[in-house]
């Protein structure tokens, strides 16, 4: 069964077995979303994850105590940053990008990894197994394989109760959102990324946000992954609304507002284009339970009308302390989308 979790607690009987007392465990068994059984050891003290979407599951999911090894590329997440002990910060194990280090992770002793699905992600999680370690394998690419992902984690680790939590907050951002929008026309909207003439595909989870959201993505049809672009294409597409991701840079933000994309529709009031740039640093725009406070953050740019008497920070803010503890977003402005 792929993309659901069985979970089976198993007792090991001294009566049947012989095995001495100390010996007895405690072991569950899941279904990844790669469809692979795993069984696995508890508890869970000493988890390692290899991609930053990985990390941000484990992190949401209340593992942050628990984590001992991650990508050399999570120090570029804000919320790694303010998780993780400096003081005893995880041991580095590669990247997706660059490869992992299958001995550095095999010497961190791990109960459990948690391997990102995309690229070569299965066969490692093999590899790692076939070496007496438990994988799971996710694959979150829309809201509701997120959900399934982290109630996978959940049940791996442990950590069900909690990992119910996040799920409900996730799901009262998203009904609430619905609420605003239901019945708004939805304006054409054009998801910039890393370049200007660079965006996301139908199947990307950027879409999926979009549509939540009360947009319609102009780029809805095309297949894959990040698409490039034409000038022609923009332009015929013709956005009302231009979201940028904040890893478009600051020069292709400025090209935006140029003579050459001056007709676009979300450039015809000058005192109040319609150009909104994701907030730096929230990774908002990630697959991660954390997308959801990205959708209340692209309704509230495409449709302002319907946020007229909604503190759209303080639901930022009851969020991230539904996930991560009560007075964690004052403690983290910058995290929770507030700019310096």
């Amino acid at each position: 069964m792929k993309n659901c979790v069985v979970c089976c607690i198993v007792a090991v009987c001294v009566l049947l077995t012989g095995i001495p007392t100390p010996l007895l465990a405690e072991s569950v068994v899941v279904y990844d979303q790669a469809g692979r059984s795993v069984v696995i050891q508890q508890p869970v003290e000493r988890v390692v994850t290899t991609f930053i979407p990985a990390t941000l599951f484990a992190l949401c999911a209340g593992l942050k105590d628990r984590i001992v090894g991650a990508s050399t590329k999570d120090g570029t997440s804000s919320i790694y940053e303010a998780l993780i002990d400096k003081n005893n910060p995880p041991t580095l194990v590669g990247n997706r990008s660059n490869g992992l280090n299958l001995e550095t992770i095999a010497s961190l002793k791990p109960d459990l990894v948690i391997m990102y699905g995309q690229k070569d992600g299965v066969r490692l999680a093999d590899r790692l197994t076939a070496l007496g370690i438990p994988v799971i394998v996710i694959m979150p690419e829309d809201f509701s394989s997120m959900k399934t992902a982290l109630a996978l984690i959940g049940e791996a680790s442990g950590r069900r109760k909690h990992v119910d939590t996040v799920i409900a907050a996730m799901s009262a951002i998203e009904k609430g959102v619905a609420s605003r929008v239901e019945g708004l026309a939805a304006p054409r909207v054009y998801y910039a990324t890393s370049n200007l003439l660079r965006t996301v595909s139908g199947d990307m989870l950027q879409n999926e946000m979009i549509r939540l959201a009360g947009g319609k993505n102009v780029s809805e049809h095309s297949k894959g992954f990040f698409v490039n672009i034409s000038r022609e294409q923009l332009f015929t597409w013709n956005p009302e609304i231009i979201l940028c991701s904040d890893r478009l840079s600051s020069a292709e933000l400025e090209r935006i507002y140029s003579p050459e994309f001056s007709s676009l529709a979300a450039l015809q009031d000058p005192a109040n284009t319609k150009v909104f740039r994701f907030p730096a640093e929230t990774y908002w725009d990630f697959p991660s339970p954390l997308a959801m406070a990205g959708v209340l953050w692209m309704s509230k740019q495409i449709h302002p009308e319907a946020y007229n008497t909604v503190d759209f920070q303080k639901e930022i803010d009851w969020f991230y302390d539904s996930i991560f503890g009560q007075g964690f977003a004052q403690s983290h402005p910058v995290v929770v989308g507030r700019q310096p």
